[in-house]
């Protein structure tokens, strides 16, 4: 696989439902995604918006009703030997470990299904469980584990084949503040590995650190897909920028409602936040208007947060 193919390629990917009344649902709608090597692509949507499915078609444990997904170039559904042992995949939570085992034994059982044992496998089960930092419970049953220690388990589980295509779930979902950034440090690594890694997440400072891409899904289809630098500037000429605004004085000068392009103000002690259809332009109208009267002047586009808030509030 050269580096200008993708390591996971999705085309016209559809799943429907059928209820028991017979009527018909379609979860996921043509969706079309590809994920370099080196890349990480994360996908963000609300509740019912398609990541579940999509994301259980891709790891061959839901088959597509129609379109088709390459792994490494290899079929998922018409070769799933191949495709699954060129993917690796986290799915969090409970399920995909025993608690009844250990660390180091279910990295064994799962090491089997790729064909690895003896000095191969313990050299790669001890790497993995240095990597997420579990060398020290690898003895410990897994039903004693909190739920970061699982998370990072299902991510060593997740690499035993050195797969070259990642697929992650909400991998720091439920992890305190510090596990939730060393999971993203050995994410972006696995990324700096020449990985392709698809990311879905619910945490937006996650999406946007880690991403050179960004996927909003909704509605079981693909709304829009970006940098999330693009996503935001773009946002910005929808929903205009945000002026934050001190002055020396510690008031709010009364005239700053005369701001051009003003949307929005509020403030108070001399700080003022303002929403402008133009930032540059409402910023230097501010230096001319106040000078000597402002300690400083930033202007931002809207927030990855609120581009997704956006999303999901329009039709």
């Amino acid at each position: 696989m050269t580096s200008a193919e993708p390591g996971l390629h999705v085309a016209q990917l559809s799943r429907d439902f059928t209820a028991k009344d017979g009527t018909i649902r379609q979860a996921v709608r043509n969706v079309d995604l590809a994920v370099r090597p080196g890349e990480l692509v994360s996908v963000l949507g609300p509740n019912g918006a398609g990541k579940t499915t999509t994301v259980r078609m891709l790891t061959g444990l839901l088959l597509p009703t129609s379109g088709r997904i390459l792994i490494d170039g290899h079929d998922a559904v018409r070769n799933r030997r191949k495709a699954a042992s060129a993917c690796g995949f986290s799915l969090g939570g409970d399920s995909g470990l025993y608690p009844r085992l250990t660390a180091h034994q279910n990295l064994t059982f799962f090491g089997l299904m790729y064909g690895l044992r003896g000095a191969r496998f313990e050299a790669r089960a001890a790497e993995l469980l240095e990597a997420v930092d579990l060398t020290s419970r690898a003895g410990d049953l897994v039903g004693s584990f909190s739920r970061g220690m699982k998370q990072r388990l299902h991510l060593a589980r997740a690499l035993l084949h050195d797969p070259g295509v990642l697929i992650l779930d909400e991998p720091s979902a439920g992890l305190d503040p510090q596990s939730a950034a060393a999971m993203r440090v050995l994410v972006a690594g696995l990324a700096k590995q020449g990985r392709s890694i698809l990311l879905t997440t619910h945490d937006m400072r996650e999406a946007e650190e880690l991403s050179d891409r960004i996927i909003l899904m909704k509605d079981g289809s693909i709304r829009n897909e970006s940098t999330a630098t693009d996503l935001r500037i773009a946002a910005g000429e929808r929903m205009g920028h945000r002026i934050e605004a001190v002055f020396t004085d510690g008031t709010i000068p009364p005239q700053l409602a005369d701001c051009p392009g003003l949307l929005s103000q509020e403030g108070q002690a001399g700080s003022a936040t303002l929403r402008v259809a133009d930032g540059a332009a409402s910023v230097a109208w501010i230096l001319a208007a106040f000078p000597g009267q402002t300690t400083s002047v930033a202007v931002t586009p809207p927030t990855l947060e609120e581009v997704f808030l956006e999303m999901v509030s329009t039709s």
